[in-house]
């Protein structure tokens, strides 16, 4: 298995903006993504996000690490007070890490999703 090296703005150039899956009232957020699958586990991948100001559910169910590069939102997970992050942030999400993404400011992340292995 060697190193990937992606330039994040290369990679999201070809990517369409589509209305989040699960909004939850107006405006709706458009998401544009575009990722590279891992050549060691499909499941896993790293890649390149943008989404535009609205409220809606967190949809992903696996960990995820990433650096936010711009914009302002919260996050607030089913069973948590609310998160603020912002541009320069890096957050980690663990496994099934559900809530509300409200989206403050057209926002950009470079990130990472992985199955979590149980600890021994």
């Amino acid at each position: 298995m060697k190193p990937v090296i992606f330039q994040p703005e290369t990679l999201l150039a070809t990517a369409v903006g589509k209305p989040v899956p699960a909004p939850l009232g107006e405006p709706i957020s458009i998401v544009r993504s575009a990722s590279l699958t891992s050549s060691a586990r499909a499941t896993n991948r790293v890649g390149m996000w943008e989404c535009s100001p609205g409220r809606w559910r967190r949809q992903i169910v696996q960990a995820e690490f990433c650096y936010f590069l711009e914009g302002r939102a919260t996050f607030t997970p089913d069973a948590g007070e609310p998160i603020e992050i912002a541009a320069g942030d890096v957050v980690h999400f663990p496994e099934n890490s559900l809530g509300v993404w409200d989206i403050l400011e057209a926002s950009r992340k470079i990130f990472m999703v992985f199955d979590e292995e149980p600890s021994a």
